[in-house]
């Protein structure tokens, strides 16, 4: 990203003044037809679709691509939730979702670009007659700023061939700028009214700065956005296991992390271990699950009912390798510390309902990789971030 100078609103320049005023009134006007459209339309899509939604991750699923599925009271130990709607803690008061098979393919996987990797991002170009000025370029990123998605702002290298990122030697090196709002991401897609306001903005920006903009295919963008969501819901997926304490006995922190780090564990500052992979990124973490988190300060006083272990899926670059090391580290801390596995009702947990997990995280990795978004990978961090 170009670094930004800072600047009062006196020293703003007519430019970066009209553009704030130009991309306020363009999104009001756009906020203001989509509400409109939305309130003409809101009757009859209530009446068309007055029956409730199918659940995207399990009545998709096709009974014939199951993946040895376990005998129904093998699941009675598994802990598999949504993150999107909270992750699963297998020590949590709430009963857990049936489990059912993970699917061997996505049903509508993200369509590949140019690159031959799935697009995430509305795509608009800039192409000016001579290389860009600084003020130029800082005009471009500035602009977006206004947007509540990330827009993320490059330059073409005509000497490398590639998009690159824009720093102090940007001005006067590139004709063509690329700006791409990521479309969709584990929280919610971009809808019509934000991809609409994105490139009104982008045209109104490429005016100022004698540039011609290229015109994205919004119903197409759309459309792949909600492709994107859906394998959001699918996939996006958390797995926790507890060790809870027996009735009358509490877990001592110096324990707790002599265990961690004798395993390779790491404490961090947000107050969990992070198991990590050989390049620094974590593959599970390990926390309290009592209110106070695992600071080192504080970790010789500390008393805890229970811990859990915990995976995020589309995160993890690990693969089943990783929850493998979680499961065998979680049996080791139940049986150092005199704890138990349990599940979400306080109920052992058993290595029946352990390989009910992993057959369902199989096919999860399964879709990944068929999707071309594999778990822990460039894009996959972008989406689950």
């Amino acid at each position: 990203m170009y670094p930004r100078r800072n600047r009062t609103v006196q020293s703003m320049s007519q430019l970066q003044l009209s553009l704030l005023i130009l991309g306020a009134v363009v999104i009001g006007g756009v906020i203001a037809y989509n509400w409109l459209q939305e309130r003409m339309h809101r009757k009859r899509a209530e009446r068309a679709f007055d029956q409730p939604p199918a659940d995207v991750l399990f009545d998709r699923v096709d009974p014939g691509a199951s993946l040895d599925a376990a005998p129904a009271d093998d699941t009675s130990g598994v802990s598999i939730g949504a993150v999107r709607d909270d992750w699963v803690d297998a020590a949590s008061t709430e009963p857990a979702p049936a489990v059912r098979d993970a699917p061997t393919e996505i049903t509508r996987a993200p369509a590949p670009h140019e690159s031959g990797e799935p697009e995430v991002d509305c795509v608009v170009i800039f192409e000016a007659s001579t290389p860009l000025s600084g003020e130029a370029l800082r005009a471009i990123v500035d602009a977006f700023t206004t947007l509540a998605r990330p827009v993320r702002v490059t330059g073409f290298d005509d000497r490398t061939g590639h998009w690159v990122a824009l720093d102090d030697s940007a001005p006067g090196r590139f004709t063509r700028a690329r700006a791409a709002m990521q479309i969709a991401d584990r929280q919610a897609m971009a809808s019509r009214a934000e991809l609409d306001a994105f490139v009104a903005l982008a045209s109104a920006v490429a005016a100022h700065v004698d540039a011609r903009a290229s015109q994205p295919d919004l119903a197409e963008a759309e459309a792949r956005a909600r492709e994107l969501d859906a394998f959001c819901a699918e996939v996006d997926i958390a797995i926790g296991l507890s060790v809870v304490a027996r009735t009358g006995q509490h877990f001592q922190g110096t324990t707790i992390r002599a265990l961690a780090e004798s395993a390779g564990l790491t404490l961090k500052a947000d107050g969990q271990f992070h198991f990590e992979d050989a390049h620094g990124a974590s593959q599970f973490t390990l926390d309290n699950q009592d209110t106070e988190p695992f600071f080192p300060e504080s970790m010789k006083s500390l008393t805890t009912s229970g811990i859990t272990f915990l995976l995020d899926v589309p995160r993890a670059s690990g693969g089943l390798a990783s929850f493998d090391r979680m499961v065998q580290l979680t049996k080791k801390f139940a049986a150092t510390l005199d704890g138990l596995i349990v599940d979400d009702n306080r109920q052992p947990l058993n290595d029946n309902g352990l390989g009910a997990i992993r057959r369902h995280l199989s096919g999860v990795y399964a879709a990944m990789e068929a999707a071309d978004i594999p778990a822990g990978g460039p894009i996959a961090l972008r989406l689950f971030a």
